[in-house]
């Protein structure tokens, strides 16, 4: 799925470096709109569940007024050497108070209401997609979103190695490391380390040599399927969300007979 883009006209033909350039201008812009739609998603994903009042402005809500034996005002005894009334400094004591102050708090906050469009945008992918946006950006562990995203990515890859004979035990392998690059796209993505060669043949049980001449190739593709799922999943929840909140807006004008 491609996005829709400013065309670069042209008044000759151009070079190879102008080409590059423009190229390389168009690459940026489609970079940096799929990050923003990221950051909406994180935000319109957060778990805001736990916010609540601090101590403080909970204690402030229900200050003491009324202390019922201690008298607000300072107690004046007599003095008798000088035979004048004294103000004496009495400490802070508790008491209940007369009158409520608290105040509630709402039940959908202002950024759970300004977001909601991107869940429901994001609620209305495939099973697949959805799978994926959740557990990449809201940080969900769900074990079915893992399964959905696992299942599709294998049968993705498996149309890949369609005319391609593999032995039954490097197969397997190639099973465990799908979730593994999913894993690896993920850490890219949010801009962490990346698994090494050297680690990933740890992990499978062979040798580096093995790795670099059986798996580093098809660990390209599986990565290529993610970051393909990704871009094309961000795009279209894009679109999904401006098309709902076109037929939401269409349904709120009033019709004039």
């Amino acid at each position: 799925m491609l996005m829709s883009f400013p065309r670069f006209g042209f008044e000759r033909l151009p070079n190879v470096e102008e080409l590059c350039q423009n190229i390389e201008r168009i690459y940026c812009m489609n970079t940096q709109y799929l990050q923003y739609v990221r950051e909406q998603l994180m935000a319109a994903t957060a778990d805001l569940n736990g916010a609540t009042k601090g101590q403080l402005e909970a204690w402030q809500e229900h200050a003491q007024f009324d202390t019922g034996t201690y008298k607000r005002k300072k107690p004046r005894i007599l003095d008798v050497v000088t035979g004048k009334m004294i103000t004496l400094d009495n400490t802070p004591t508790s008491g209940k108070q007369s009158y409520a102050k608290g105040s509630s708090i709402a039940l959908v906050s202002p950024v759970e209401f300004s977001t909601s469009s991107w869940r429901r945008a994001v609620l209305s992918l495939d099973e697949h997609q959805k799978a994926w946006l959740l557990w990449c950006y809201s940080e969900s562990v769900r074990w079915g979103h893992q399964v959905t995203i696992t299942q599709w990515a294998w049968s993705e890859f498996k149309d890949l190695l369609s005319n391609r004979k593999i032995a039954g035990k490097t197969l397997d392998r190639l099973k465990t490391l799908i979730w593994l690059a999913a894993q690896d796209v993920k850490s890219e993505l949010a801009g962490r380390e990346a698994y090494e060669y050297q680690t990933l043949a740890s992990l499978v049980g062979v040798t580096t040599k093995n790795w670099s001449e059986t798996f580093t190739e098809r660990w390209v593709a599986m990565k290529h399927i993610f970051l393909q799922l990704d871009s094309d999943a961000l795009l279209l929840v894009t679109r999904t969300r401006s098309k709902q909140k076109a037929a939401f807006l269409q349904q709120n004008i009033a019709k004039l007979d």
